[in-house]
């Protein structure tokens, strides 16, 4: 057992000097548009915003009206989270630098009113556009809606504002996976185009829509890739003569350090996978072991973003000035090609998917939570067959029984349903645990020999320096606290209740064993 680990605050500005470093001059007395900011990258990137560039001026957050709160409710609640506890420490009037827009990236010019529209015309420095729904097997109308035509809507705005000095639309790895097993940092065809997508879905039903979209998406995986790769085919068109640039994380997971280390409020991905063994609910995954899992932590994409905002205009500087482009003479440089930003780790510091539960269950066995269900017992296939059976075994019977001895007791049996959801959860998942990719990186880690000392210090995003070992102890207790809300002072009460549930599994297994050898056993005697 290693020392429990703490949830202490990081804090990467403690520095001996007051001295400013360049990303953090470049937001100085800046206004920026954020969406997207009531998700997980959005948390991660206001609060870094505001706790680390104290001198913007404005951050306006999009945020709409959700299960009957209101705008204003949402926007107070918001700033609840732990995640902005140090924010908060740091920077005690950080509510006066933030003003809420109401809006919907689901409806047409994302739901902003036309004074919204004339503030952010007026004052908006830099957009950065987080906002996008990540539900793999999303409904095609509210993907189309929210990937593309919002972020159409929103380059649209950005042509009409009047100081406009970077724009950053944060993409995903995975939207050029299909059909290739290399991605370089470049555009590449769309299947289609948004608007002619966009008018199809708008002239069927949604049960159409559902009968058409396994066609549509042809070697897509999912709703969200496809629409994310026509949302790029957009910034082509609609971001034409704009300081835009597209950054492409892989798949996101917990922070590695800042504000809070582990920190994570979705069950998406690899983090539902983890979350779902740590209790013991799922025994099987379909993955290849020696596949890579390309995964980032949060933090240091919420810090290549900021960085990214930085270099995009300074890349839009040098080309304006070698091509002798003045915007405000009514020129504008059509010719500026957006960079774009593989942001993976796959290319400097690979993790296949074996290692990635070697080091979870490692650390899921010695903080054990008192809410687990079953002890931790993880298999990988790669073999559809395999999976199946092992399903039906490890996942269904348990499920039955146990559910069956819910109704006789009159409790509401719930397994049943939870296992239908992890394995819909894992079918999805599966084309990125069976498959790998070569992202080329050039552009990040270009952008990383940019920084300064001080400013790789405070937005650091190095993926190559990460220690998975230390990072991944980090990542089962953000988990345990975050997710499955069992704080790590239960630990005791963890290995207690560990044991008895061992207990249990050996003593089911032992009787398992005697009964398949008192069935050998009469098997044998009847050919005597």
């Amino acid at each position: 057992m290693t020392a429990t680990p703490q949830m202490d605050n990081y804090n990467p500005n403690c520095q001996s000097t007051t001295q400013q470093s360049e990303i953090q001059s470049f937001y100085n007395d800046t206004t920026v548009f954020l969406t997207g900011a009531t998700g997980f990258m959005g948390n991660l990137i206001l609060e870094k915003l505001i706790r680390t560039c104290s001198g913007v001026k404005r951050v306006y957050i999009l945020i709409r009206e959700k299960k009957g709160k209101t705008t204003e409710d949402r926007f107070k609640e918001l700033f609840d989270d732990p995640i902005f506890s140090l924010m908060k420490k740091e920077q005690p009037k950080y509510s006066e630098k933030i003003s809420a827009v109401i809006g919907d990236c689901n409806m047409p010019n994302m739901g902003i009113g036309e004074q919204y529209m004339e503030i952010l015309k007026n004052e908006v420095n830099i957009v950065i556009h987080s906002a996008a729904t990540v539900r793999f097997d999303e409904h095609l109308r509210t993907a189309v809606n929210i990937n593309i035509n919002a972020l159409k809507d929103i380059l649209k705005l950005s042509r009409e504002i009047k100081n406009l000095k970077s724009f950053v639309h944060i993409s995903t790895a995975y939207s050029n996976c299909a059909g290739r097993d290399v991605v370089d940092e470049v555009f590449y065809p769309s299947p289609i185009s948004g608007e002619k997508l966009s008018n199809l879905v708008n002239s069927l039903d949604d049960d159409y829509i559902n009968r058409i979209t396994p066609a549509l998406l042809g070697e897509w995986p999912n709703t969200y890739a496809m629409t994310k790769a026509i949302a790029e085919g957009e910034i082509i068109i609609h971001g034409k003569g704009l300081p835009v640039g597209i950054i492409r994380p892989s798949m996101i997971i917990a922070t590695s350090d800042e504000p809070l280390s582990g920190w994570i409020n979705n069950f998406y991905g690899p983090t539902g996978v983890v979350a779902a063994t740590g209790i013991g609910l799922m025994r099987v995954m379909i993955a290849d072991p020696k596949k890579i899992a390309d995964i980032v932590p949060g933090d240091y994409v919420s810090n290549a973003v900021l960085a990214c905002a930085w270099d995009i205009h300074n890349q839009w500087k040098e080309h304006n000035n070698a091509n002798d482009v003045v915007k405000d003479d009514g020129l504008e440089n059509d010719s500026f090609v957006p960079p774009i930003y593989n942001y993976v780790s796959s290319s400097s510091n690979p993790l296949t998917w074996g290692e990635f539960m070697v080091y979870n269950k490692k650390y899921g066995y010695q903080m054990p939570s008192v809410k687990a269900i079953w002890p931790i017992l993880l298999r990988l296939t790669k073999y559809h067959f395999e999976y199946i059976i092992l399903c039906f075994l490890l996942h269904i019977v348990p499920a039955f029984v146990i559910d069956s001895i819910a109704k006789l007791t009159g409790r509401k049996p719930q397994l049943m349903d939870g296992y239908k959801k992890m394995h819909k959860f894992s079918s999805v998942i599966s084309y990125f645990s069976l498959k790998s990719w070569v992202f080329r990186d050039n552009n990040t880690r270009s952008l990383v020999q940019k920084l300064s000392k001080l400013d790789r210090t405070l937005f650091n995003f190095d993926i190559s320096k990460l220690n998975w070992d230390s990072y991944f102890e980090r990542h089962v207790v953000g988990i345990r606290t975050y997710i499955v809300k069992d704080p790590i002072e239960t630990l005791p009460e963890g290995f207690k209740h560990s044991r008895k549930l061992y207990m249990a599994y050996y003593t089911l297994l032992s009787v398992f064993a005697a009964l398949f050898m008192l069935i050998l056993y009469g098997i044998f005697l009847l050919f005597l």
